[in-house]
């Protein structure tokens, strides 16, 4: 089974650009590429700022941009959006009982888990009581079931000194309920801007460096420099015990040669 994970959109209303890029176009790369090349991708996850400044706009774009899209979509919100500006305008999104828009699919044997850490005037993200409740049922309830967890906001230090509060506020709480299950193969994440992969308290983590600009990773400055990088997303493949992550970057590619196989 692959799925894609795509993250930081950052789109712009019309006739807008973003440090001086077309946010649309280069997501619109990606789309087209995993239609293009990855036709048997069975979901696809955008995890996050969505837009920039969550204009209505820039939703509608999106939506009218995934009508085509053949592949079952699931979107998350991040720091840059706004839950009632996204719910306007994707109204059939799924959410909790209290609004956060968090979900969960079961896909052969996986429970994937896509969370709301977003809060609104931080610059940190949260999952309060209620989310964490919501967590911990669902969790619960895939006790059978190995689980994919996807957030905007990292949950631990990525080594980044400019992301030093401006990640998850509560992450204790979050992991050792992730830990407690068991069966957590894998964390996607956004946020950062950059494409790295490592381990918090054990679990695997990935995160991607996104569609949008990018950061260079700078393990001493606080200071984040931006940049126009092809933009990015991971496939990520579940196959029985074996799991992988590859970062692909959406780009036209000249093929040098074919090498057959063995």
């Amino acid at each position: 089974m692959m799925i894609a994970h795509i993250t930081d959109p950052h789109l712009v209303r019309r006739q807008e650009t973003l440090f001086g890029l077309d946010p649309m176009h280069r997501l619109d790369r990606v789309l087209t590429q995993i239609e293009r090349e990855y036709a048997n991708v069975r979901l696809c996850v955008i995890s996050g700022d969505l837009t920039d400044r969550a204009d209505a706009e820039a939703y509608t774009m999106l939506r009218e941009r995934l009508t085509n899209f053949p592949i079952q979509t699931r979107l998350m919100l991040g720091n840059h959006d706004d839950r009632a500006e996204f719910r306007s305008v994707f109204r059939d999104t799924a959410a909790d009982a209290h609004g956060f828009v968090q979900s969960f699919d079961d896909i052969d044997g996986v429970r994937f888990i896509y969370l709301d850490t977003l809060a609104p005037g931080s610059t940190e993200g949260q999952l309060c009581e209620k989310r964490l409740t919501w967590l911990a049922d669902t969790l619960t309830a895939a006790a059978d079931k190995d689980v994919a967890i996807f957030t905007h906001y990292p949950f631990r230090r990525i080594g980044l000194p400019h992301f030093e509060g401006m990640l998850l506020s509560n992450p204790d709480a979050v992991m050792s309920l992730l830990k407690a299950h068991g069966r957590v193969r894998h964390i996607f994440c956004g946020h950062v801007h950059v494409s790295m992969s490592g381990q918090w308290d054990g679990i695997p983590f990935t995160s991607s460096a996104g569609t949008a600009h990018q950061i260079l990773p700078d393990f001493s400055s606080r200071d984040a420099r931006f940049v126009a990088k092809p933009p990015q997303f991971d496939i990520a493949t579940f196959d029985g015990n074996s799991f992988r992550v590859t970062g692909v970057e959406a780009e036209e590619r000249q093929v040098l040669a074919i090498s057959a196989g063995v």
